[in-house]
């Protein structure tokens, strides 16, 4: 059997650019094909060892072929880990994304404010953050005119004067 790797080719492969980042940069890789290089580079130890076995090859040139297989394999270990870590995040960002979509969608919108089992939210970071905050309140004792009592965002500090009574 023909082995294509060249002695040295640790050094310059295509996953590997230099600065010890692997494949970042270069070429996306996913998973399947992260299997396949690695699936590929067991096959290539397996020719350079029946190569070995039959004295083929010298200690030297062995040396050079395991250095640049291990290096290989390491990119590969490398690049599944991170895909593996994109897939989570994607996951988890996908999760939330759907929770507050649920969450919001039980929305009422009066009075300024969105209304949600009795209680207000704000509209400020519901709005630009989709990030859902129950106002704190009411205030007793500060003026909010007549009828109105004081509700506050305890993120943005917004003020939000509302009737005294509870939308439903």
């Amino acid at each position: 059997m023909r082995l294509t790797v060249v002695p040295g080719a640790h050094q310059t492969g295509p996953l590997a650019n230099g600065n010890g980042a692997g494949y970042k940069g270069l070429m996306p890789i996913d998973i399947a094909v992260g299997l396949a290089l690695a699936k590929n580079g067991l096959e290539i130890i397996k020719a350079v060892r029946e190569a070995a076995k039959q004295k083929k090859l010298s200690n030297e040139e062995f040396l050079d072929y395991l250095a640049t297989l291990q290096d290989k394999l390491v990119d590969v270990k490398t690049a599944l880990a991170d895909a593996d870590e994109e897939q989570r995040n994607l996951r988890r960002l996908l999760e939330e994304a759907t929770r507050k979509a649920d969450f919001g969608a039980s929305f009422r919108f009066e009075h300024g404010v969105y209304w949600r089992e009795g209680y207000p939210y704000c509209p400020i970071c519901w709005d630009s953050k989709r990030q859902p905050t129950r106002l704190s309140g009411p205030m007793h004792g500060f003026p909010a005119g007549p009828g109105l009592l004081l509700w506050t965002c305890p993120l943005d500090k917004g003020h939000f004067p509302l009737p005294r009574f509870a939308v439903k």
